[in-house]
């Protein structure tokens, strides 16, 4: 396995996003994901070119690289509508200079079919930028294994696959990571590193602390050939101070367990 950690800016989402910048560099990590911060996207369709370009800056001047944001197409809209939308989007990260579009499906079962509309109209075009659409086990359209192999089979692209969250498979759906991440393996391109004290529990802990068994998981992903970019996405901590030694206290964890 290659060593390709990352961090999310979520365990400091309710601060300034450069105190997770600085907390995620001298954690020791080379790599960040982008989510909300202070309850809004730092990425979105609305985002202008010069504001793109204003992040990426301050990203590179904390010598980190952008590398998968968080994202959703708009299922409310018609599928054409929504994915002329969703391209805007793909062409932000692009411009940003991200791999990965993170999307979370969704819950809503009329939806579902729509989703795999949109995704397999932007495959191709995601694909040109150099952009990867993956799907992150969130409930709903991606709640286990099972649920995230129909989406890959109906979208039915190599530019579209999974990225594994074990600490959402435990929350919401109470299953075991270890043993629903052997089903979907062969599709998995990264991972978020989330663990989780039971269903509906709590998931700002710090990884190794509730009940996800990352070293089966990460096993399980290894003997599939595995080497995808690993990014944290939460910790404990109340403070950024707390947030901070957690953050390099995972970052040591996922070493050992990519080692």
């Amino acid at each position: 396995m290659q060593n390709q950690i990352g961090c999310f800016n979520r365990p400091w989402a309710q601060w300034d996003y450069e105190i997770a910048l600085k907390g995620i560099q001298a954690a020791g990590y080379e790599h960040t994901g982008l989510m909300y911060q202070r309850d809004k996207l730092l990425l979105s369709t609305d985002s202008s070119p010069d504001e793109i370009l204003e992040m990426k800056e301050l990203i590179e001047s904390h010598e980190l690289r952008p590398a998968v944001v968080l994202a959703d197409p708009p299922l409310n809209l018609p599928v054409q509508q929504a994915a002329e939308q969703f391209c805007r989007l793909i062409d932000n990260v692009h411009l940003l200079g991200a791999s990965y579009v993170l999307t979370c499906g969704t819950m809503n079962e009329e939806q579902y079919e729509t989703y795999y509309q949109v995704m397999a109209e932007c495959c191709d075009y995601a694909a040109q930028q150099g952009v990867m659409l993956t799907l992150k086990p969130h409930g709903g359209i991606g709640a286990t294994a099972h649920e995230c192999l129909t989406a890959v089979e109906r979208i039915d692209h190599p530019n579209f696959a999974i990225y594994y969250d074990p600490g959402n498979i435990h929350y919401y759906t109470g299953q075991d990571a270890a043993q629903d991440v052997k089903l979907i393996a062969d599709y998995v391109v990264g991972i978020c590193v989330k663990d989780c004290t039971g269903l509906e529990g709590e998931v700002m802990i710090t990884p190794g602390e509730g009940l996800v068994d990352f070293e089966s998981v990460f096993g399980t992903l290894k003997d599939a050939g595995f080497t995808g970019l690993v990014t944290v996405e939460c910790l404990g901590g109340e403070t950024p101070e707390q947030v901070n030694v957690a953050a390099q206290q995972t970052y040591e964890f996922v070493d050992s367990l990519l080692s």
